[in-house]
């Protein structure tokens, strides 16, 4: 038989470089997509607040500590872009709000909050008046300051964080970071002396416009200063076009329940099968609203909590519960509760 020679295949040491570098840059380029790749971990926003009220602050943060930028929209036309975590805002109306929060411009979540309009206050004299300017600057400072008449200490809150940032009748503020700021000021260590306005801060690479500045009127009720997120002067031809009515969003409406019913399903969240959220509806989905238990103040949340750590609805003696609702949304916005327990069962009561 003639023997048959095999001939090996033999590639090109040209190509197998080429291969080579190609492979190389594959990888290259897979790693740089991976290395800024966004991905959207979960993440929460919270609300907190003493009431849900027009004109009182609330801070809102989220768990996203990873994130470096946080762009806040408010839902009423507000907005806030900030480099932490946290935020203050005041809503000007009542009504059901959408908070979205975008972290890194790229993952967003959503918070919805019902804010119902702040009682009149029956002594006008407890309304902070304090000077606060509409507008202010990155990297630059601005004052406040308080002429409220009998004032005697003071908490200023500038809007970046919920800290209290000066205690003094008259306080300056650097800003890091534009955008509307809500400021608060609690006079006397006393939250009915609160009074609440806005600050628009711009970039400090654009100067602010003298001809959007406007002087606070001076007059003698509580000097509240109101500005759009993007102050501007409207043109002859906007001014002199008829201006739509404005109208307020509809009031969530509250779901009666009787006396009776309350304090047997509030009995239910003692035996710990119902919890805080079973109650919205009652509510109007607010379940921070204040509760007075045996005259201490404190949320419908806390109170649930507390309710909880009973265990047992046999350890109480008297549930008592006085319903306080909306007469616009019949909504509850507040309880009046006595609760007494059973001799050597005082629990945390």
């Amino acid at each position: 038989m003639e023997n048959k020679k095999i001939q090996l295949a033999y590639l090109d040491e040209r190509v197998i470089l080429t291969m080579i570098i190609t492979a190389l840059l594959g990888l290259v380029i897979t790693g740089f997509k991976y290395k800024n790749y966004e991905h959207c971990f979960d993440f929460h926003i919270k609300a907190k607040a003493n009431f849900y009220r027009t004109d009182e602050p609330i801070h809102f943060e989220t768990d996203a500590l990873y994130a470096k930028e946080f762009q806040w929209d408010f839902g009423d036309n507000e907005n806030s872009q900030t480099n932490i975590s946290s935020v203050v805002h005041a809503y000007n109306l009542p009504g059901e709000y959408t908070v979205a929060l975008t972290v890194n411009g790229t993952c967003t979540e959503y918070k919805t909050v019902y804010i119902t309009r702040a009682p009149k206050l029956e002594n006008p004299l407890l309304q902070p008046r304090f000077i606060c300017p509409q507008q202010a600057e990155v990297g630059k400072a601005v004052t406040f300051q308080d002429t409220t008449p009998g004032a005697h200490s003071w908490e200023w809150r500038f809007g970046e964080t919920a800290v209290i940032d000066a205690t003094a009748s008259t306080a300056s503020y650097v800003y890091k970071t534009p955008g509307l700021k809500t400021i608060s000021l609690v006079l006397n260590n006393d939250p009915k002396q609160l009074g609440v306005c806005k600050v628009y801060v711009n970039d400090k690479t654009v100067a602010p416009s003298r001809s959007n500045a406007r002087t606070p009127a001076r007059s003698s009720g509580p000097s509240f200063v109101i500005v759009p997120a993007k102050p501007q002067t409207p043109t002859l031809e906007e001014q002199s076009r008829p201006q739509p009515a404005i109208t307020e969003p509809p009031k969530p409406q509250g779901v009666n329940i009787s006396k009776q019913d309350l304090e047997s399903k509030l009995r239910g969240v003692v035996n710990n099968y119902l919890t805080a959220e079973n109650f919205s509806q009652y509510f109007c989905n607010n379940l921070n609203v204040p509760v007075s238990l045996n005259g201490t103040e404190i949320t419908f949340n806390q109170f649930c909590t507390k309710l909880s750590s009973i265990k047992n609805d046999k350890k109480i003696k008297q549930l008592n519960v006085q319903q306080i609702k909306s007469s616009e949304t019949n909504c509850l916005i507040g309880l009046n509760v006595s609760l007494k327990m059973k001799q050597g069962f005082l629990g945390i009561f």
